[in-house]
Order: structure tokens, then sequence, then C-alpha cells
């Protein structure tokens, strides 16, 4: 934001485009008003409208927009496993308003509680580790992200408990060709170099 938070003790008037010469004394307020102007009825319905993304439009994103929707898939993954709504985006470090915007049409309400559908086919692109080193993978559905998760999970496991076994499962699989590392002292030297350091299993700079 370029400009200072809109206060009532300091007062926001555009001087150009569609809301020129209006006079707002909050941020709520000028927010909703930019919302009207795109159909919405006020701001907080705007950010949970849902926003489809494809193959094609996932290129056009900011890098910022594909860290959300990363975080909202993340969080969509964890009520899978049962988490509510709000603890789910709470883990995922983003909002549930961020989580309905990208993931919208996978949620329903149920008894009083919003559920997660039980899988997707929602495009994403995360970072793989594969025997060629961590990629950033396009991947085409839920199946293949909980795979690539759950790896990742077991090699964060592994380096820092040195157990191997839930590794072993995934001994020669490959996800969109690429086959999964599961050399244990190849992930050890990737855990070294720091190669394995990231803070997001979902990637924003492809």
């Amino acid at each position: 934001m370029s400009r200072p938070p809109i206060t009532k003790a300091r007062p926001y008037t555009p001087q150009s485009g569609a809301l020129a010469g209006e006079t707002f004394h909050s941020e709520r307020q000028y927010r909703n008003a930019l919302a009207r102007l795109k159909g919405y009825p006020s701001w907080h319905v705007q950010q949970r409208a849902t926003k489809k993304v494809t193959t094609k439009s996932y290129g056009k994103l900011r890098a910022s927009e594909k860290q959300a929707r990363g975080r909202a898939l993340e969080a969509l993954a964890k009520m899978r496993k049962g988490a509510s709504l709000s603890k789910a985006a709470a883990e995922a470090h983003t909002t549930p308003n961020t989580v309905a915007k990208y993931a919208g049409a996978q949620l329903r309400r149920e008894g009083g509680r919003m559920v997660a559908s039980k899988g997707d086919r929602l495009f994403r692109v995360m970072r793989v580790i594969t025997t060629e080193g961590v990629q950033e993978v396009a991947l085409g559905g839920s199946r293949q992200a909980s795979l690539v998760a759950a790896h990742a999970n077991a090699v964060k496991h592994f380096l820092a408990t040195g157990d191997d076994e839930p590794l072993r499962r995934f001994g020669g699989v490959k996800v969109a060709g690429l086959q999964l590392e599961t050399d244990l002292e190849k992930l050890e030297e990737s855990g070294r170099v720091g190669e394995l350091e990231y803070e997001d299993i979902y990637a924003a700079s492809r």
C-alpha cells in the first residue's frame, strides 16, 4: 500500500478513477466501494468469491497470488484429514476467506460445519524431492499432491530421527514421470547443503 492507512483522522479522497472526489474514512469503506465497482456487494464477499485457476491462467498470477493459492490448497488438504476450516487455515498460515477464494468449489456446509470434498483435480505446482533433486512439478489433482506431501513428510521425519521406515513405501514411486528420492545418503547430503530447506511445499516461482 503506497498511501497511509485510511482512518477517521486521516480520510482519503481519490483524485482520479471512478471514485474520484469521494471521501472515505476507513479502509473497509474504501475497499467496499472498490468491490462494488467490480460487481460485489462488499469487500468481504469479493474476498470469498471463488477464483478459478487453470493451467493457462496460473502462469499469469503474481507470485503472491500463487503463494496464497498454495496455502489455500494446503489448508484444503488439512480439512480432508479432519481439521475445521479455521484450524486448517491457521495451520497453513492463511485465512478462511482465502481458502474459500481459491478452493471454494471444494467446500460444502454439512451439519453447520464447512467440510472439504474427498478429492479434486485442481492444477497446482509443488516442490517434489526427486532423484534429480528438488523439482517444481505441475500436478493435476489432490491424489498426486497427497503423495508428494506424504513423501516430503517421510523425508523430513528421516532427517530428524534417522528412521527410514516411512520412506520405504516410496521406493520406485514416480510422480509426473519423476522418481521420488529414497536414497538415504543422497537425502542426507541434500539436507546438509540446505537443498531441502524451503518454507512452502507449494511453489510460487513457476
